[in-house]
């Protein structure tokens, strides 16, 4: 370490040769030949390479196709014609000449490598000893690169000895890297005229002189601030850039430089981008080893926001240089960053200042997401980065925007302008936006709100307006300067960009909620926005007590429901949290809420709370407000008395309600609401007068209201008076709204009351058409006004009406229904022009739904029309309950009346004119002609009451014709009636006739149905009956033959065994056997007399067994204990049904006693001797013929199975008495378990030979 720390660094120096020196030696010449041709020789031999590869790969391919083709089980796509398979051949022959003239380049190449290769040491030693003397030849004037000297000096130095061009390029770079711009820039420029230019590769280094400048002025253009010097700068730039053009275009160099150029200067053009990657494309192909190229690429990829694309580049120039980058690394963390992978991004940066700990942009990324952590001790990290960048690089943008944001959270206000002011004094508008957007919050803090003003405005146009927390700032500018509708679109940008904002959701809904615009289409449009936005706000901030109000009064017009809610929310939140009770404002407006959804009872309640709430403040303040009675509060309680008022109107307490009306006149004369509610009670009690006196009380203190106007006009209207209701009306469209803005209510009440007029009985004929002409210009007038006044449309439509124009007006009253069904006239309009056109049953159901609809069960005037309706449509019995529920309501109606009779008469007559009626029929008509003769009779003799109520008078003479007609037809009634009354004596007999017939008819029926289920019965039982003789006929055949067991003493047994064959329990696989089919009686016998034998001798050794083991007296009395035990088991088993019993071929408990006194078990009990057994019936399958067969002897011998034999030792201990003795069994057997010499039956269940039957052994009770 030592020696490394003495040794002297290298000097650099820069050698120019002198004019009149040697250049070159001779042996210098012929080595620089020497290598040319060792180089050739080596690109030569890779060219032959790559050749005889191809060849190779042609002849492998050509053959591999011929023997695929030649192949059987090729596919046919692998088949070749002829004609393919020759050129193949030809192919191969090609390939295999061109190959051997490879083989011959490749034995010529490497004769020449041998040559090389021998004179190889002679050049060596040439070379050492003759360096030093070639040296010698050339002479040279030395530059220190350490002390370089004035650039006049240098530049006279180059001149005065003829230098080339490329010793002054490098004497130019190295006043660069010491940063000496002017020699630089002086050596340079002055090259291009008198530097030795007459040298091979002049081309090449007067194209990188041009470079060389021209990227100077390209990134002192970059660097500039000032517009017109940086253009000026690019010009520069241009014009060297186009001089290299012309010497060499597309070299690699010159390309990449100028593809930079372009990026540097994209703010001139959009296309730059695109023409800078061309150019990178074209040089990554020629020279991919450059990269610079690869960094353009990845730069272009990143302003294009391809951020993949970018890191992809990025890495490829990291793995192709030598040495890391840290700038590469800063790039991929940007790019990291910008996809929002925030810990790579994080590495990255951390990585390149491991590279470069200087590296500003590298602190600068690495403080930001180290800030975006909102964590104490990453914040700390972060604000020591920026100042470590701040103090490698004062002038660091970002560094600066940073500090500023932490001086200004810090407090030192001052200070954060004077670093936002520094960083606002570049180029790039994003930072820009933000340092201007810092210089205005400062302001904004300080309460300099014109300069917050100004910088917020440079912010939002600094960057197009992409800065949205300078919209935000700006936004409350606006407010502050009360430009609302300006605030509204600063805050609209910053919603639209952060739509999860709580903070901005609440201010834009609140200027929504606010805002007064002079068109009242986009007011409406501004409220519908702030309900939308703030009940968006809402979901998420739902205890928002400001905000609930705000959005009910919002909903108040459109949604009382959800309005109510939320005011009710608010009164609880402010009572919860904030322990303020709810403003009598508050309470008026739930009050107001509830009333308009006809809750009375629940408005009168906050009405009356409301009153108390604002009057215990007035009291509270009484000495602020006694001399102030035209106070706000004062007015608002008139305001919530008046409301108090209405809801006592509604709730039926209209004495209540005048009073506090007379109260509220009392105390502010002025109030005009009050003398018109007075006039509608006054109306409402038909007190036409009164009701006149107040609304023109009201008149006087307010002759400019149109309300009042109105309700005079509709007063006079009421009492038919329709000029004076005509002369209200245009009243207030000529002197309140001076016909400039008419009012679409007057305007549709001046059409109907010239409609009226039409319906004047007195009008003139030549009137008729100016009335309707007048009546629907005011209508049109309206609708222009309000294009959806379906009152002005319906009008229309009883214009058209009136000129019997039915199609159009029917078009009319349909759209106006169709755009609100709620309108009662413009179905009565519609169903009208039914009428008119003939279609009774669409009338008829039109008038129909509009009773239902509006409930106007009871209403006189639409029944009668409905009985119009079902009168033409020949419906006469619906007519006469239509007009009997109307006269209920209009007794005194006369129209009706005469309707009435009218129905009557026709429908009487319908009756008299049929050819079948009966006696109560023309009763039933007789009675309404006498009913409707009386009615045409008072009418014709009653002259006061013969005007209906629509002013239309009816003809006494006519009621006289109709009443005469009533008689005659009562004269023809009474002939029909004696005939009705003989016709209806002869369908009654004939029905009494029928009737008789269908009885008879019908018990006839029933008793022939009686008497089939009695003979199905009868035939039934017979065959019943005849079943059970059948079964009880073939019982005998059916049942097995018995087998009887004899008992037997002594010696008598071993015959027994051998005769009857007892003592074998056979299964299936015996039968064939037992029937003789095999091996016949004989062998039967000797194989029971092997069994037995067997037996025998098993039973005499456990005998000895026994014997030899001595039993005791006790043992005896046990046994004899358990013998009776055994016994009394037996006979319950025996107790068993017949059909039980019949299954059962034997009943036997088999025992041997220890204490007999022969040493022989003794018999059991057989149970043939006590009950005799039945056999069990004999299945389709067995023949008839056989007796005791084969099956029979089987069906035995499993009964037997099924019976467990338990001996003396082991039967107490068994609790499975049904389980059978199988062989030798180890649990069951009554052998002794140490008896090794057990009976060759005993064995079959374990013998491996399956021809053998499988026998059980029962040992015999005789032994």
């Amino acid at each position: 370490m030592e020696e490394d720390n003495d040794e002297v660094p290298e000097i650099r120096t820069i050698a120019i040769p002198l004019k009149d020196s040697q250049e070159d030696g001779t042996h210098l010449k012929r080595l620089r030949r020497f290598s040319i041709e060792v180089w050739n020789l080596t690109q030569n031999w890779a060219t032959a390479s790559e050749k005889s590869v191809q060849y190779v790969e042609s002849i492998i391919n050509s053959r591999l196709k011929l023997l695929y083709s030649k192949d059987d089980k090729a596919d046919e796509s692998a088949k070749l014609t002829k004609d393919q398979t020759d050129r193949i051949f030809n192919d191969i022959v090609v390939a295999n000449s061109k190959l051997n003239q490879t083989m011959s380049d490749f034995e010529r190449i490497i004769s020449k490598f041998e040559v090389a290769r021998g004179r190889m040491s002679a050049w060596k030693l040439l070379t050492e000893k003759s360096s030093n003397a070639e040296e010698k030849y050339i002479e040279v004037i030395e530059i220190n690169c350490s002390e370089l000297p004035d650039g006049a000096e240098v530049l006279s130095i180059l001149e005065a000895e003829e230098a080339k061009l490329s010793y002054w390029i490098e004497v130019a770079l190295e006043y660069f890297r010491q940063d000496r711009v002017q020699p630089f820039m002086e050596i340079l420029e002055a090259a291009g005229t008198r530097a030795g230019l007459e040298y091979d590769g002049v081309k090449q280094d007067q194209m990188r002189a041009l470079d060389i400048l021209a990227a100077y002025w390209m990134t002192q253009g970059y660097r500039e601030r000032a517009k017109d010097k940086k253009q000026d700068f690019f010009s520069k730039a241009t014009v060297l850039f186009n001089t290299a053009d012309k010497i060499a275009m597309y070299e690699w160099s010159h390309l990449t430089v100028r593809a930079w150029f372009y990026l540097f200067e994209r703010d001139k053009s959009t296309n730059k981008y695109e023409l800078a990657d061309q150019q990178f494309n074209y040089v990554v192909k020629t020279y991919p080893q450059n990269v610079l190229p690869l960094i353009g690429k990845a730069v272009i990829a990143f302003n294009k926001k391809d951020y993949k694309t970018a890191i992809f580049y990025f890495r490829k120039a990291i793995r192709q240089r030598r040495y890391s980058i840290a700038d590469l690394r800063v790039g991929i963390g940007y790019c990291f960053a910008k996809m929002g992978l925030v810990d790579k991004s994080k590495l990255a940066f951390e990585r390149a200042l491991e590279l470069e700990p200087d590296n500003v942009s590298a602190m600068c990324g690495l403080g930001i997401i180290l800030l975006n952590t909102l964590e104490q001790d990453n914040l700390k990290i972060a604000v020591n980065l920026f100042g470590r960048a701040y103090h490698a690089q004062p002038d660091q943008p970002v560094a600066l925007v940073h500090l500023a944001n932490h001086f200004f959270f810090k407090g030192e206000v001052e200070r954060a302008w004077q670093l936002s002011w520094h960083a606002a004094s570049n180029d790039c508008d994003s930072i820009k936006a933000e340092a201007f957007y810092q210089m205005g919050r400062c302001r904004h803090t300080q309460g300099q709100y014109d300069g917050a003003y100004k910088y917020y405005y440079q912010a939002r146009q600094a960057n197009n307006q992409e800065h949205t927390l300078a919209h935000y700032g700006l936004g409350q500018m606006y407010i502050h300067r009360n430009e609302i509708e300006e605030a509204i679109k600063c805050f609209e940008v910053v919603h639209q960009r952060l739509p999860h904002n709580t903070d901005t959701m609440k201010i834009l809904g609140s200027l929504y909620a606010h805002v007064q615009l002079a068109d009242p289409a986009r007011t409406n449009e501004a409220r519908q926005k702030g309900r939308d936005v703030l009940a968006k706000y809402l979901n998420i901030e739902a205890e928002d007590c400001e905000a609930c109000i705000d959005l009910a009064q919002l909903l108040e017009s459109t949604d009382s429901k959800k309005s109510l809610e939320l005011y009710e929310r608010a009164i609880d939140l402010l009572e919860a949290f904030e322990q303020i009770p709810p403003q009598p404002e508050m309470l008026n407006n739930v009050g107001a809420l509830h009333m308009s959804m006809k809750q009375f009872d629940k408005a009168e309640h906050y009405f009356k709370k409301a009153k108390e709430s604002l009057e215990e403040q007035l009291s509270s303040e009484a000495a602020q407000f006694s001399d102030r009675r035209a106070a706000p509060e004062r007015s608002h309680l008139l305001t919530i008395r008046y409301n108090l008022a209405r809801c006592l109107e509604h709730l039926c307490r209209t004495s209540e309600a005048e009073q506090m009306y007379k109260d509220i006149i009392s105390e502010c004369p002025g109030y005009t609401d009050g003398y018109l509610r007075l006039g509608c009670i006054a109306r409402d009690r038909h007190q036409v007068y009164e009701a006149s006196l107040s609304f023109k009380q009201g008149v006087q203190f307010d002759q400019s209201s149109p309300v009042v106007w109105t309700l005079i006009g509709n007063l006079h209207y009421a009492k038919n008076e329709w000029m004076p209701a005509q002369k209200k009306f245009e009243f207030i469209l000529s002197k309140i709204y001076n016909n400039k803005t008419p009012d679409p209510y007057s305007l549709v009440a001046l059409g109907n009351v010239w409609i009226e007029q039409l319906l004047n009985p007195s009008r003139k004929k030549e009137d008729e058409k100016k009335y309707m002409d007048r009546a629907l210009q005011m209508y049109q007038k309206a609708l222009k006004l309000e294009p959806k006044n379906m009152y002005a449309a319906n009008g229309i439509g009883c214009v058209l009406a009136y000129k019997r124009n039915w199609n159009d007006a029917r078009d009319v009253f349909s759209q106006v229904r169709e755009s609100t069904s709620e309108f009662y006239d413009v179905w009565m309009n519609i169903a009208h022009v039914f009428m008119e056109r003939e279609q009774w049953m669409s009338a008829v159901q039109m008038y129909s739904s509009a009773m239902k609809k509006f409930r106007k069960e009871n209403d006189a005037m639409l029944l009668h029309y409905l009985a119009k309706a079902y009168y033409r449509a020949n419906m006469l019995s619906e007519a006469k309950e239509a007009l009997e529920r109307a006269m209920l309501d209009q007794l005194d109606n006369t129209q009706l009346k005469f309707n009435y009779a009218i129905v009557l008469k026709k429908s009487a007559k319908e009756i008299l004119r049929g050819h079948k009626m009966t006696s109560q029929q023309v009763n039933t008509a007789i009675s309404d002609l006498t009913f409707a003769e009386k009615i045409f009779q008072y009418i014709s003799k009653n002259d006061d009451r013969q005007a209906s109520h629509t002013g239309m008078r009816i003809s006494r003479t006519a009621c006289s014709e109709e009443a005469k007609n009533c008689r005659d037809l009562l004269t023809q009634a009474k002939h029909k009636l004696a005939a009705a009354q003989t016709q209806d004596e002869e369908e009654r007999r004939l029905i009494e006739k029928q009737e008789k017939e269908k009885i008879a008819l019908k018990n006839k029926l029933m008793e022939e149905a009686r008497a089939r289920e009695e003979a199905e019965k009868k035939r039934i039982e017979d065959a019943k009956n005849l079943r059970l003789s059948f079964i009880e006929m073939t019982k005998d055949v059916l049942r097995l033959p018995e087998i009887v067991e004899e008992k037997r003493r002594g010696g008598g047994g071993r015959k027994r065994r051998n005769d009857d064959g007892d003592e074998f329990v056979n299964d299936s696989s015996d039968a064939g056997n037992y029937d003789g089919e095999e091996g016949g009686e004989d062998g039967e016998r000797r194989e029971r007399r092997k069994k037995d034998k067997a037996a025998k001798k098993a039973s005499r050794k456990k005998r000895e067994r026994r014997d030899s083991d001595g039993g005791s007296d006790s043992n005896r009395r046990d046994e004899k204990k358990r013998k009776r035990k055994e016994e009394k088991a037996r006979k319950l088993e025996e107790k068993l049904s017949a059909k039980q019993s019949a299954k059962i071929k034997s009943r036997a408990f088999l025992s041997s006693s220890e204490s007999s006194d022969d040493d022989k078990p003794k018999p059991a009990a057989d149970s043939s001797d006590e009950e005799e057994d039945e056999r069990p019936p004999v299945n389709e399958f067995d023949s008839p013929d056989s007796n005791a067969g084969s099956d029979e002897e089987m069906a035995a011998a499993k009964k037997k199975k099924k019976k467990a034999v338990v001996d003396s030792d082991e039967g107490s201990d068994n609790s499975d008495d049904d389980r059978p003795i199988i062989g030798a069994s180890d649990e069951m057997s009554y052998f002794s378990e140490d008896d090794d010499d057990k009976p060759a039956a005993g064995g079959a269940s374990s013998s491996s030979d399956s021809d053998v039957p499988k026998e059980k052994v029962v040992e015999s009770d005789s032994d």
